[in-house]
């Protein structure tokens, strides 16, 4: 209680131009989160929270303490992540917080840097992430229906997300930890409203222990949660007055402030710093009291982690870059706001905000319009925004200000411009270089998958069956065989295969490719593909063996209500007019990965061939080499990190001593004719890769012999182009 006092008697005391609170100013000490209209309060006191979207898993455990300290820099004073429900359940029943996993680590690495967290545990979360964060042995589960008034799906919700709480009890408010916000259910826009209710419930009765309020974000939002806002603008889209309206009481949240993701096959799409910036002071103008980016920090999709058709950098164009640098001139233009805002804060929070419209000058005279106004705060901060997206004349306080469109101006009472959201011209861009740290090319060995050295475990069936029932997401690959008599050599040999988005497949016959299908759509659903090959070479009324490598592209993260994925081929095969029936076989996954030949240990299961230049085009290969860091620029590979350079490859998987870096595919980013989906985003590099480099995390690298392993399906062209640089951060300007 004598705690409690003092922070109140300080914080009143402090009031004018007090900073942000921070964990660091309750840690350790149980302490109550609640809130009212204008913020989420600390021991009765509002509390204005800075935050951003920083995901455990999108990074490794020795990356944590730097990323934290960053975010601190930054002036956030709080983080948020989602909790994976696929991550720490693979398997039914067995339960995993070891690795990336290490959750309660990744809290540590919180409020050792003095920051509080917000923890969304969904455990749908989409999050570009594979399945939404949903295990695919969901699947098998008689009768179920995600996210719906389902009682199988509702008993399974509710023990994952009661299996979280009870490990993060430790990190709690009520016990002195950083977790002072919640999340249940994620954009959930369905009409089941029982489901929603059952939600409140669950919070109301067996997460009221928690002691902490509870958000539920972009949809419906049951009685006993803080509704919140996921957009790129919450008061421009009209969000913030409907809430006020509705939820009289609640305060306003804005939960995702919207970086943006990346597809294969598209180019680098960004936002500019000026349109987040006019975006985030907007919404502090207006009284925002919790404002969060997603995402702060991307990251990476790690192993098999990312959502359906997208890249392994995870929303790169944010605050910091998905290796861990500062993302310049964004970094340091949003830093600068962060902080003047943290500096104002209890001044904001403390008051309602007066909003008044601005005169503008037309050309001809000062007449009243409503997209330019001013949110005042009776102690000493103004916030003047032009909504319009035209330069204009406005009068203020007597004074003719010019300012461009979609910009807010901060000015003190003295009128002395504090921030233009418009303005980070004195921001170098250009400050960092990519250098190689490995001299002359790589000594690479190959083996090929086609040289079937081991018998594995085959599944045979009928039909083709659909691919997730039977690899449960453990593998992306699975083969699909059958011997055929081929009835004519033709050149136009017609194949049907009814499969899904996001999906690859590679065609063989009698061990020879012959051609590829790929759909790299962030969508689900069934495709019909036809193909036509060449198979005059072969001759007629002979028996060959058919092929289908089958190649989930990431599993759909926007599940509706009741709906669950598929992969593979999910219907017939036609084979020029005749169907496929009877004597399907299937083998899951590959044979190098079945070896694990992309370690230490196993590598030299398979007979390796040195002369590596055999492999280049060459489909289903496998290359390994190694290398050391004798050449490093500089040794801290946090600040200055190690990527792989996947130039001369193709698509596949890429290995690091081990560890999985995830999907690589060099495919060519195309601008569309039409503007981007939202958020004022802008495209860049068109026809070039859509990802180049490859994030190495610190944890995973040993100064010598390291070993790098790539899987290229569609068959690397230049393997000797492939190299290991370090990007070096020359300065960032505060």
């Amino acid at each position: 209680m004598k705690h409690n006092f003092l922070l109140i008697l300080f914080l009143f005391c402090k009031r004018i131009h007090a900073n942000l609170i921070t964990y660091e100013q309750v840690r350790g000490t149980p302490y109550k989160v609640g809130y009212d209209h204008r913020a989420i309060t600390i021991n009765g006191v509002r509390t204005m929270l800075i935050s951003g979207a920083i995901h455990y898993p999108r990074s490794t455990p020795a990356m944590w303490p730097y990323i934290m300290k960053m975010a601190k820099d930054h002036g956030l004073n709080t983080i948020q992540t989602y909790a994976f429900w696929n991550l720490h359940e693979p398997k039914q029943g067995i339960l995993d917080f070891s690795g990336r996993a290490n959750l309660s680590q990744f809290l540590r690495e919180a409020a050792n840097a003095g920051l509080f967290v917000n923890l969304r545990i969904g455990p749908y979360i989409g999050a570009e992430w594979n399945y939404g964060g949903l295990p695919a042995w969901l699947n098998q589960q008689p009768n179920i229906a995600f996210r719906s008034s389902n009682q199988l799906w509702e008993e399974l919700m509710k023990k994952f997300i009661l299996t979280i709480i009870d490990y993060v009890t430790p990190y709690l408010a009520k016990n002195g930890g950083p977790i002072i916000l919640a999340q249940i259910e994620n954009e959930y826009n369905g009409n089941d409203m029982t489901y929603v209710h059952w939600c409140g419930s669950l919070v109301t009765n067996e997460l009221s222990s928690t002691e902490i309020p509870w958000i539920m974000c972009n949809g419906h939002a049951a009685n006993s949660t803080i509704e919140t806002c996921n957009s790129c603008n919450c008061l421009d889209d009209g969000w913030m007055t409907d809430h006020r309206r509705t939820y009289p009481n609640q305060p306003l949240i804005f939960t995702e402030n919207e970086g943006w993701f990346q597809q294969w096959g598209e180019s680098y799409t960004m936002r500019t710093p000026s349109d987040i910036a006019y975006s985030v002071a907007s919404w502090f103008a207006a009284g925002g009291a919790y404002h969060a980016y997603y995402m702060w920090f991307g990251g990476n999709n790690y192993g098999r982690t990312a959502g359906s058709a997208i890249t392994t950098s995870y929303a790169d164009d944010v605050c910091l870059h998905s290796d861990g640098t500062p993302n310049e001139p964004k970094y340091t233009h949003l830093r600068r706001l962060q902080h003047l805002i943290a500096q104002r804060a209890q001044d904001l929070i403390g008051y309602d905000p007066i909003r008044i419209e601005l005169p503008y000058w037309n050309g001809k005279q000062w007449v009243n319009g409503t997209e330019q106004v001013v949110y005042s705060y009776s102690v000493s901060i103004h916030f003047i925004i032009n909504h319009s997206s035209k330069q204009v004349n406005v009068l203020f306080h007597n004074q003719n200000i010019s300012i461009n469109g979609r910009t807010v101006f901060i000015y003190d009472d003295q009128l002395t411009l504090l921030y233009d959201s418009n303005d980070y011209h004195d921001i170098p861009s250009n400050n960092t270089e990519l250098i190689p740290i490995v001299t002359g090319p790589f000594q690479w060995q190959i083996w090929s998958e086609s040289s079937k050295s081991i018998d594995m475990p085959i599944v045979s069936s009928s039909r083709p069956l659909e691919q997730l029932n039977l690899t449960q997401d453990e593998t992306i690959y699975l083969w699909y065989r059958r011997n055929i008599t081929l009835k004519r050599a033709a050149t136009n040999v017609r194949v049907q295969v009814q499969t899904r988005l996001t999906n690859a497949l590679l065609f063989y016959f009698a061990g020879q490719f012959l051609g590829e299908f790929n759909t790299h759509h962030h969508a689900m659903g069934n495709i019909s593909v036809n193909m036509t090959f060449d198979l005059s070479q072969f001759q007629p009324d002979r028996e060959y063996q058919f092929e289908i490598l089958s190649i989930s592209l990431g599993l759909c993260n926007h599940e509706g209500p009741g709906i669950y994925e598929y992969k593979g081929i999910v219907g017939n095969v036609w084979f020029d007019d005749d169907l496929l029936i009877d004597h399907w076989q299937h083998q899951i996954g590959l044979i190098g990965e079945y070896l694990q030949i992309y370690t230490k240990e196993n590598a030299s299961k398979v007979h390796w061939n040195p002369q590596w230049t055999q492999g280049i085009n060459q489909t289903i290969t496998w290359f390994q080499t190694k290398f050391d860091l004798d050449q490093l620029i500089n040794n801290d590979t946090n600040t200055n990190p190690i990527l792989l350079d996947a130039q001369g490859l193709n698509r596949g998987h890429a290995f690091i001593n081990g560890n999985d870096l995830g999907l690589y595919w060099l495919i060519q980013g195309q601008c569309p004719s039409t503007p981007a989906c939202c958020c004022r985003q802008t495209q860049t590099d068109c026809s070039k890769p859509t990802q180049r480099y490859y994030h190495i995390p610190s944890d995973w690298l040993m100064s010598k012999d390291n070993l790098l392993t790539v899987f290229d399906d569609l068959g690397a062209p230049a393997p000797g182009s492939v190299a290991i640089v370090q990007r070096i951060v020359y300065f960032t300007n505060k």
